[in-house]
C-alpha cells in the first residue's frame, strides 16, 4: 500500500527535478583546432547543459566563412552521486572558404549565447589538393588555346583508405566558356610504392572570348573511417580538398577567320541513296552531305551551302546533329539531306563544297572537299519510244500495249536463213499492197470529213488508254516517284509529236495550271522540308486534271456521220 502511494510521487518529484535542470541550462561551445590548412576541416561541438529539449541552434551566421559539411544531435540523460545531469549536443563539420582569420560568431540557443572563436586557416596552396591519404589533381591538356578551341580539362581523385558514401567533386563552372562533361572512368596507380584508387571526370571546355581563362579552384569533400554502413557513420572524419586555380591564355581567330572552325581533325563525307548515274527524267535521289569535326560541338559546325542548278529541284530535309563523347573529346556532325529531281534529261554539274578551317595539331589552315559532280539524266522510260514500239511491262501489273504482228523485224530477216528469202519478200510485197489500200480508204474518207482528226491522236488508242490506266494505278499508290514516271508516259502517249522525256516535259506540253500547281505541290509533300508524306488527295487532283484534258481533247468528240473510222476502238 505504501509503494503504490511513493511511486507517483517519485515520479513527480523526477519530473520537477528534470525542469528545474532545464530552467538552469548552460551553453558551451569549443572546436576541435583553432589553427588548420584551407583544405582541412574542423568539428564545432555546442553543448547545452540542463535540457533535453533544446531548440536547434541557427547557424546561418557560419556560412558567410564556412561550409557546413554536416550536423549531428545527441541527448544525454545520467544520475550518479546524487546529482542529477541533462545535456543535448549538437556536433557541426565545418570547412573554411578562405584563408585568413576566420570567425565563429556568438550562436543563441536555449535563451543563451556561445562565444566567439577565431580560427586560422593557412593558405597551403601547393598542398591544398592533398591529405596524404587523399589526393585532388585538375589537369588542362593546353596552356594556349584559340577562341571555341576545345580545352580537355581532366579531374582527378586518387585515394589510399576506402571512402564513405556520400563523397562529392564540384563540377566546373567557368564564366565566358561552355562546359559539356564527357564521362569518367576509375582504375589504379602506384606512387611511391603505395597503391591509389583512382576516380576520373574529364570535361570539354570551349571558351567564347579571347582573352584569359579561369578556371577556378575545384572542391571535393568526403568522410574516411566509421563502420562505413548505412547507419552507422561515428568516428568518421570529413575531410575536404580544394585544387588550385588555372589561368590559361586565349588567343583570337587567326586572320578573322569566318567561319572559324578550329578542330584536330574535320571531313566531309557525300553519300547517296542510289546511284545518281542512273537517275532518269523524274527520278528522285537522296543526297546527303556530312560533316564531321573532331574537337568542335554539333552547334558551331556551320550550315553547308545550297546547290542551286538548273533543271535540277533540291527539297532539303531538316539537318541532324549530334554530339558524341568520345576519349580526346567531343565529335561533333551535323548531315543534310536533300532530294535531288530532276526535271529533265541532260547533264548536269553540282558545284564543288569546300569549307576552310583551322588544324589546331599543326596550327594551320586546311579546307575539306567535295569535287564537283556531273550527272548524266536520261529521259524518262517511253520519252523516246516512237508509235509502234511498244512500252515496257508496268510495275503497277497493267499488261503491255499489243503489238501488231505483222511488223517486220529486220534483225529477224537478217538472221534469217537463205532459202527462206522468197516467203518473206511475198510476205512484205502483201503487206505494201494493204498498206496502199489502207491509204486508199484513208484518203476517201477524208474527203468525206471537213476535220479530220488522226487516228494515232485519239485517247481511246491502245497507248495512250494503257499509259492513263498505269497513271491512274500510280496515283492511287503511295510513291511520288513512280507517279511522275507514269505521268511522262502517258504524255509521250498523248502527245506522240512532242518530244517528252519527263512530267515536267508532259505538264509543259499540256499547258494546264491546275496540272502544273498539283505537281508541285505533290513534290513539296513528298520532298520538301515538312515531308509529310504522299498526298493521297494532291494526287487525286492531279488525276482529275488529267482527265479534264483527255475529256476537253478534240479527237475526243465523235467523227462526223459518213465512213466509219478506219481503226475502231
Amino acid at each position: 500500500m505504501v509503494r503504490r502511494w511513493l511511486g507517483p510521487w517519485l515520479a513527480l518529484v523526477l519530473l520537477l527535478a528534470l525542469h528545474a535542470a532545464g530552467a538552469e541550462a548552460r551553453v558551451d561551445a569549443q572546436v576541435d583546432r583553432e589553427r588548420l590548412s584551407l583544405a582541412e576541416s574542423l568539428l564545432l561541438t555546442i553543448r547545452v547543459t540542463g535540457s533535453l529539449d533544446a531548440e536547434v541552434p541557427d547557424l546561418s551566421a557560419l556560412e558567410r566563412d564556412f561550409e557546413l559539411l554536416g550536423t549531428s544531435r545527441n541527448s544525454s540523460f545520467s544520475i550518479g552521486g546524487g546529482q542529477r545531469e541533462t545535456a543535448t549536443e549538437w556536433q557541426i563539420t565545418l570547412a573554411p572558404r578562405r584563408s585568413g582569420q576566420l570567425r565563429i560568431p556568438p550562436l543563441a540557443i536555449a535563451g543563451e549565447q556561445t562565444r566567439a572563436i577565431t580560427i586560422t586557416v593557412d593558405n597551403d596552396a601547393p598542398h591544398a589538393a592533398a591529405s596524404g591519404e587523399v589526393r585532388l589533381e585538375v589537369d588542362t591538356d593546353h596552356d594556349e588555346l584559340y577562341v571555341q578551341q576545345q580545352l580537355l580539362l581532366t579531374v582527378r581523385v586518387l585515394h589510399a583508405v576506402n571512402l564513405n558514401r556520400g563523397a562529392t567533386l564540384e563540377p566546373p563552372a567557368i564564366d565566358d566558356a561552355l562546359v559539356q562533361e564527357l564521362g569518367e572512368n576509375t582504375y589504379t596507380k602506384t606512387i611511391a610504392g603505395r597503391r591509389f584508387a583512382v576516380f576520373e571526370r574529364r570535361y570539354a571546355v570551349f571558351a567564347q572570348r579571347s582573352g584569359e581563362l579561369l578556371i577556378p579552384s575545384l572542391g571535393f569533400r568526403a568522410s574516411v573511417g566509421g563502420a562505413g554502413g548505412w547507419f552507422d557513420q561515428f568516428g568518421a572524419r570529413a575531410i575536404r580538398l580544394r585544387s588550385p586555380e588555372k589561368r590559361l591564355r586565349v588567343l583570337p581567330p587567326v586572320d578573322a577567320a569566318t567561319p572559324w572552325l578550329p578542330a584536330r581533325v574535320l571531313t566531309l563525307v557525300e553519300t547517296w541513296d542510289k546511284d545518281p548515274q542512273t537517275l532518269r527524267a523524274g527520278d528522285s535521289a537522296t543526297r546527303t552531305i556530312t560533316l564531321r569535326a573532331r574537337g568542335l560541338t554539333a552547334a558551331q559546325l556551320p550550315p553547308l551551302p545550297s546547290a542551286a542548278v538548273d533543271g535540277l529541284r533540291f527539297y532539303p530535309d531538316q539537318p541532324r546533329l549530334e554530339d558524341t563523347p568520345q576519349d580526346d573529346g567531343v565529335l561533333g556532325s551535323r548531315s543534310e539531306s536533300a532530294a535531288v529531281i530532276a526535271g529533265r534529261a541532260g547533264r548536269f554539274v553540282l558545284p564543288p563544297i569546300e569549307l576552310r578551317w583551322w588544324d589546331t595539331q599543326n596550327r594551320r589552315f586546311e579546307t575539306a572537299l567535295i569535287p564537283e559532280r556531273t550527272l548524266e539524266v536520261t529521259g524518262a522510260t517511253g520519252s523516246a519510244r516512237g508509235p509502234t514500239q511498244p512500252l515496257p511491262p508496268s510495275t503497277t501489273g497493267e499488261s503491255p500495249t499489243d503489238i501488231d504482228a505483222t511488223t517486220p523485224d529486220p534483225a529477224r530477216a537478217k538472221r534469217a536463213a537463205p532459202g527462206s528469202a522468197l516467203p518473206w519478200m511475198i510476205t512484205t510485197l502483201l503487206f505494201a499492197l494493204a498498206t496502199l489500200f489502207s491509204g486508199w480508204q484513208w484518203w476517201r474518207a477524208t474527203r468525206a470529213r471537213p476535220a479530220p482528226a488522226p487516228a494515232t491522236t485519239h485517247p481511246g488508242a491502245p497507248d495512250e488508254a494503257a499509259a492513263f490506266a498505269a497513271l491512274q494505278s500510280a496515283a492511287g499508290g503511295t510513291d511520288p516517284a513512280r507517279l511522275a514516271e507514269a505521268l511522262a508516259r502517258w504524255g509521250a502517249a498523248a502527245f506522240p509529236g512532242r518530244q517528252i522525256r519527263s512530267a515536267g516535259d508532259a505538264i509543259e506540253v499540256a499547258g494546264d495550271p491546275g496540272l502544273s500547281a498539283a505537281f508541285e505541290q505533290l513534290l513539296a509533300s513528298a520532298y520538301g522540308a515538312d515531308r509529310s508524306g504522299f498526298d493521297t488527295d494532291t494526287a487525286a487532283r492531279l488525276l482529275a486534271c488529267v482527265t479534264a484534258l483527255r475529256a476537253g481533247r478534240p479527237d475526243d468528240r465523235e467523227p462526223p456521220t459518213g465512213l466509219p473510222p478506219l481503226y475502231p476502238v
